[in-house]
């Protein structure tokens, strides 16, 4: 059996500079394999400068950075992958945007 690892989501709402730091000490707890930026209500800027504060903190902690709902920024932005639900985009349309060497997970519910 492989050791379990971490998988880290942020709230649904946070000040990304002060979060930064609150996701450091996190990373730094345990294994942490990847960490979620899941701002459902936030705008397209809003989750750029989100992403361009907090992904090179978890990809220094090598852990990959996942953006929540949105291929294509996840692509536009570097992230490491992207998670869908079953009311975004496809998972063909999800790879297509974000490549072939990119993370894509879907919500299954089940």
């Amino acid at each position: 059996m492989s050791a379990c690892r971490l998988y880290l989501i942020s709230p649904p709402r946070i000040a990304a500079h002060d979060f930064s730091q609150v996701l450091k000490e996190a990373l730094s707890g345990g294994d942490v394999a990847s960490f979620q930026l899941r701002l459902k209500h936030a705008g397209d800027d809003e989750i750029r400068r989100a992403c361009d504060v907090l992904r090179p903190v978890a990809q220094a902690a090598g852990a990959a950075f996942i953006l929540n709902d949105r291929p294509d920024l996840a692509a536009e932005l570097g992230c490491d992958g992207v998670h869908i639900g079953q009311e975004d985009a496809t998972y063909a349309e999800a790879r297509a945007a974000v490549g072939t060497g990119a993370i894509v997970g879907v919500t299954c519910h089940n």
